[in-house]
């Protein structure tokens, strides 16, 4: 990556509380939350399990209205985490504690990739897709900026060959193969998968394939994979990072952005705060957060090595892991 996009250029007060916030990120979820109270930002509540459908029902209601309004609301509400998970995060035992958490918030028996459905109007999307549909300049500025910092991150030249797994509204696939780059795009959702090829201007740059990313087996590597807030959606997410060594040629890259790596109460599992909850309650969506630590050991075991970049003063979003082989 030719720049740090870190690199403060504003002087050092803003340096600091940069640093000072990116600390407090560090600290576990509790103390996180008991140091923001004293600073007088009160912590989210916490809501029980039987009570979360009205306070979902409340959200879908001011989302009726207002993307900002209802974000800000399922911002305010945490679902307590469960007691006492598995001590090892890499046993089977852990991986069925998730899968029995996933349950219960889902409401759901059991999870398939056509949980990921997501249901939209496609003629609609085609002319204003997410996010410009929400009308936030929020959601949209947030995104536009986390973009460019993934399109400058790539260090690629067109025209290399990238797969994309997860691109839903296909905002990135569409800069990447209107930019001239091969693009590969790998979308569990049919819908999705037209979506993106309605939209690209230059349709001899960009190859759909409807299916699960475990499932996906190419002919020939790529020089970068890239999972833009999708591989938390991942049912096997070692799994997946062992797969990659096959699918990224050598010295290739894989870069991850604006994944829900943060510190939080257990290794790994489904998000409880209120925003993941409404994914997963309304739609069964698989909404995963790895705590960094817990990240780092995993990407370690399946033979990667990470750099981690981050400009979240500019967007939450903005939030690059890059990663290479190691074997």
């Amino acid at each position: 990556m030719p720049a740090d996009p870190l690199t403060p250029t504003e002087g050092l007060a803003p340096l600091l509380r940069r640093a000072a916030r990116h600390g407090l990120e560090l600290l576990p979820a509790d103390v996180r939350r008991r140091v923001q109270a004293a600073r007088g930002r009160p912590p989210p509540r916490s809501v029980e399990l039987g009570d979360l459908d009205a306070e979902l029902a409340e959200a879908d209601r001011r989302f009726a209205t207002s993307e900002d309004e209802a974000r800000a609301f399922l911002n305010g509400f945490v679902l307590a985490p469960p007691a006492d998970p598995p001590a090892d995060p890499f046993s089977d035992r852990y991986r069925e504690w998730t899968w029995d958490l996933y349950r219960r918030v889902s409401g759901r028996e059991a999870y398939s990739t056509d949980n990921e459905r997501s249901p939209f109007d496609l003629d609609a999307a085609v002319a204003r897709p997410y996010p410009y549909a929400t009308g936030s300049t929020t959601v949209v500025g947030e995104e536009l900026i986390a973009r460019g910092l993934i399109i400058k991150a790539l260090g690629l030249q067109p025209p290399g060959r990238i797969v994309e797994f997860g691109p839903g509204w296909s905002n990135l696939t569409v800069d990447l193969a209107t930019m001239g780059f091969d693009v590969t795009g790998v979308e569990v959702e049919p819908r999705f998968s037209a979506l993106a090829e309605s939209r690209v201007r230059v349709p001899e740059h960009l190859e759909m394939v409807t299916a699960g990313m475990l499932e996906f087996d190419p002919a020939e590597p790529y020089d970068a994979a890239v999972f833009y807030e999708s591989f938390h959606h991942c049912a096997d997410h070692l799994a997946m990072l062992g797969r990659l060594h096959d699918i990224v040629r050598p010295g290739g890259l894989v870069l991850f952005a604006a994944e829900p790596v943060a510190p939080q109460a257990y290794p790994w599992g489904p998000r409880l705060d209120g925003y993941s909850l409404w994914s997963t309650r309304v739609h069964g969506w698989l909404e995963l957060g790895f705590d960094p630590v817990y990240f780092v050991e995993a990407l370690d075991r399946t033979g990667w090595r990470a750099t981690r970049y981050r400009a979240r003063d500019l967007s939450p979003l903005a939030d690059l892991w890059l990663v290479r082989e190691t074997r």
